[in-house]
């Protein structure tokens, strides 16, 4: 029996050196491990758990800051986390509209595509004075193309190379949008009618 009293009273001398030698070790700037919802922090040299509601000093209230909170009335807080602005909606693109002038003007367009899928449109000229405006349109696609002035007129939908069609709008001052039908974000651009 004396046996084991020994035995236990040696068991707890090594836990309390342990635990005082780990209390010397302990690293001054470490912080607390927290239960799940609060925050660890060094507060005035000791280490903290930090949740809404507990008790706080205004004193420290940069270093609450830094982990989300503001001290109210002695209490914790949540700041709140800022809104991200809410995106400015991009109108929808309409044609200009206004007096037409009294130009007139040929532009020829080429419709080209490539075996990567990629293609593009090349207009002669990208600066039109206002007026009629006459598209010579011409498919050299080895697979469906258009050309279609957004808002103004949509072109025929050629399936075979060397098609073509002309045609005639009159155009106000302002930029126009074009694109092809069948790679509307890949064959697209826009040209500026003058007045």
């Amino acid at each position: 029996m004396k046996r084991l009293v020994v035995l236990v009273a040696l068991v707890v001398l090594v836990a309390v050196a342990a635990s005082t030698a780990l209390g010397r070790n302990a690293r001054p700037d470490s912080t607390a491990a927290c239960t799940k919802g609060a925050v660890a922090a060094r507060i005035g040299g000791k280490s903290v758990c930090l949740r809404a509601g507990t008790a706080c000093k205004a004193t420290y209230n940069s270093i609450y800051k830094k982990h989300g909170f503001t001290c109210i009335a002695g209490h914790l807080r949540k700041t709140p986390t800022a809104k991200p602005p809410a995106p400015t909606p991009v109108p929808p693109y309409s044609p200009p509209t206004g007096t037409v002038g009294t130009a007139n003007t040929t532009v020829t367009v080429g419709l080209f595509d490539a075996s990567n899928g990629q293609g593009w449109i090349v207009l002669s000229q990208t600066t039109i004075p206002s007026g009629m405006v006459t598209f010579v349109i011409t498919n050299n696609c080895f697979g469906s193309c258009s050309f279609d002035l957004q808002g103004i007129k949509a072109g025929t939908h050629f399936n075979t190379r060397d098609q073509s069609e002309t045609w005639t709008v009159a155009l106000a001052p302002g930029v126009y949008r074009y694109h092809c039908d069948f790679s509307p974000t890949g064959m697209k651009g826009s040209f500026t009618v003058t007045p």
